[in-house]
């Protein structure tokens, strides 16, 4: 009979200890998961601001050079800016220029992107901080050499990212 009575006497349920430790592992889970959350967060924004700066420095970087090449000569050119003559009129002069951290080009002198209004060839959400041109040209060579760089405008040091391209291109169309 006294067997039955310990038994009955027994309650179920956790110790002090049990709940304790069980705390504790869902507490290690749950900040684990919480770390695991923001470094997929803060991976996805850093990706983004890194493909946004690539896009702009490769479109702005290829039809500056597509330009050059189609170029039949070159107006002029300065530290931040150069003007291209080209064959055909309605694009005749085409222009690049930097003005307050973003890259302009104008074509002509009417339809979508004049030279008087030029339209801007990099986003917002960038910044350029150096366009420069040199005349590298030598006898019948017609060479320009350019230097782009541009940076996210993010405010936080770990999504600042910069991507710098020099390039040389020749006059092609005479």
């Amino acid at each position: 009979m006294k067997i039955l009575n310990d038994q009955k006497n027994k309650q179920s349920g956790f110790t002090l200890v049990e709940m304790i430790l069980y705390i504790a592992i869902c507490s290690i889970f749950l900040t684990g998961l919480v770390y695991f959350t923001w470094d997929v967060v803060y991976g996805r924004i850093r990706s983004f601001t890194h493909q946004e700066v690539n896009q702009n420095i490769r479109f702005a970087s290829k039809r500056i050079s597509y330009e050059i090449k189609n170029a039949s000569a070159v107006n002029s050119i300065s530290a931040n800016a150069i003007s291209l003559e080209m064959s055909d009129l309605a694009r005749n002069p085409t222009e690049f220029q930097l003005v307050n951290g973003r890259l302009k080009v104008g074509y002509g002198t009417s339809g979508n992107c004049p030279v008087n209004s030029p339209c801007f060839l990099t986003s917002n959400k960038v910044n350029v901080t150096n366009l420069s041109f040199t005349d590298l040209s030598s006898g019948n060579s017609k060479n320009i050499k350019f230097v782009l760089t541009v940076e996210s405008t993010g405010d936080r040091r770990e999504y600042s990212i910069s991507e710098t391209v020099e390039t040389a291109v020749e006059v092609r169309s005479r």
